[in-house]
């Protein structure tokens, strides 16, 4: 993904009600997705037609892309040759948003565009002859050979039905994740037995060639973590041990103990410096938050560790220092009196550029509350991150967050995934740091004895309450990283 060059990029909004010298409440997360995020991705024109054939390009005022007067967010060199490509990875990223929202929020119109989502996605996007996901469509019809389609794109066709699989248990959703995982680690597991291929066969972007770190990690953060403890005891232990192998293969392979820091590809010397693709603090930060989620699952020491150390280190070397002063014109009043005069926080993307896109900036946030949960620290650059985050990159005319500060928020590698993660993430850690309940909804069948947990983490159910027929609002307690 292109990277927004931040430095004087803040834009402005009111912090209603938000008390600018503390951490976000769950309140303000609440009132953020709501407010803020949910607008733009509740839009009629988000709903896609059918309802579910979610759109890949839309205007920031929420408008269906025109291709013969594109908007001008939208009409880029780097994004106008992907006009005529419908993306499956886009549909089930915007599935992933909707059900963060009724996860969080109890929304039923949002379980209902998640449900959409999903099985528009299983009903047709399967590849049914091939096995695996089409990458994208191209004028209505399979974009590429199914040899060519990356292993990237076969996971992130999951991370929206991993989503909804685990706010439901819905069975006909289940059956296509065990069976698009096999498919995966059957087809792509490379012969030297040293990670997941990218491709299988060149294509005009791509080469059978090409080893690449998204194509261990984004299985990982795309579906394994989530799914594989609600599942069957027999498809439990293979996605376990797939996890674990995968792990360990990106550990070995694309990590470097020296630097402290994944490589973004190892396939060539190039590919591997701090320049190239994919070499950034985002894809580092992942990779070992990725690591120490995988180590504690299971039951792994020293991959905890390592990730813990990794987190640690990456975050310190992503902080960089801003004169708030020269960006307060940007700022809402609230946060305007509250930091004038300061140096801030702020994230980076790589040493010494002063940049970064908004994914990337979500991804440190979201290390950072981890490694706060853990032993405490990080509260003082989260005070001005995590509120950044807020005033910075939303937009407040008609919701979303962008890959720019409040702009080009719908295209074929932005979307609602990493800003609804960003959110959940935050309303839990809020709630664990105020000592309250973390309060979320499920759909779940109402004699499931599959465990429940906030996401990622380990906590206390401390009170089950049926909604209506279908969900139940869970309230947890003691929430652990």
């Amino acid at each position: 993904m292109r990277r927004n060059l931040l430095g004087i990029m803040l834009a402005t909004f009111s912090l209603s009600g938000y008390a600018a010298q503390d951490l976000p409440s769950g309140v303000d997360w609440l009132n953020h997705v709501a407010d803020g995020l949910a607008p733009y991705w509740m839009m009629d024109s988000a709903q896609g037609t059918p309802v579910g054939n979610f759109p890949t390009f839309r205007c920031d005022n929420g408008a269906i892309l025109n291709t013969v007067q594109p908007c001008n967010e939208l009409n880029k060199g780097w994004i106008s040759p992907n006009f005529d490509r419908e993306y499956t990875r886009m549909k089930s990223r915007q599935t992933y948003a909707y059900g963060v929202i009724f996860h969080l929020t109890g929304d039923l119109q949002a379980l209902a565009l998640a449900k959409k989502g999903a099985y528009y996605l299983i009903d047709h996007l399967q590849d049914k002859k091939n096995g695996g996901f089409i990458s994208y469509t191209h004028k209505g019809k399979p974009g590429l050979d199914w040899q060519q389609r990356t292993s990237q794109d076969q996971a992130y066709a999951l991370v929206g039905l991993a989503m909804y699989y685990y706010l439901t248990q819905d069975p006909k959703v289940e059956q296509v994740l065990i069976q698009q995982q096999a498919f995966i680690f059957d087809k792509y597991r490379l012969t030297d037995d040293q990670g997941l291929a990218w491709v299988l066969a060149d294509s005009e972007e791509d080469s059978a060639k090409q080893r690449e770190l998204v194509a261990q990690l984004d299985q990982i953060n795309g579906y394994l973590l989530l799914v594989a403890p609600l599942l069957p005891p027999k498809a439990k232990a293979k996605w376990e041990q797939d996890l674990g192998w995968l792990t360990q293969v990106m550990l070995n392979q694309y990590q470097s103990e020296k630097e402290q820091r994944f490589y973004g590809a190892i396939h060539h010397k190039a590919v591997m410096m701090q320049d190239a693709k994919h070499n950034d603090f985002g894809h580092t930060i992942k990779a070992y938050w990725m690591t120490y989620l995988s180590g504690r699952l299971l039951d792994q020491p020293s991959w905890v560790e390592t990730g813990l150390k990794g987190m640690k280190y990456t975050l310190k070397q992503a902080q960089y220092s801003q004169d708030f002063d020269l960006v307060q014109p940007f700022f809402s009043d609230t946060l305007s009196a509250k930091w004038q005069g300061e140096t801030i926080p702020a994230w980076q993307s790589r040493p010494y550029s002063n940049g970064t896109s908004s994914w990337e900036w979500a991804e440190l946030d979201q290390a950072a509350m981890t490694v706060s949960l853990l032993d405490g620290s990080m509260k003082d650059t989260l005070k001005y991150t995590l509120p950044t985050f807020m005033d910075a990159w939303v937009d407040h005319q008609y919701g979303g967050v962008g890959l720019n500060p409040k702009s080009t928020k719908a295209f074929h590698w932005g979307n609602g995934y990493h800003q609804f993660e960003h959110a959940l993430v935050g309303y839990l850690y809020a709630q664990q740091i105020d000592g309250k309940s973390a309060e979320l909804y499920y759909a779940r069948p109402k004699n499931s004895e599959t465990p429940l947990q906030p996401y990622y983490f380990k906590a206390e159910v401390s009170k089950k309450r049926p909604v209506t027929n279908q969900v139940t609002k869970v309230a947890f307690a003691h929430i652990q990283a």
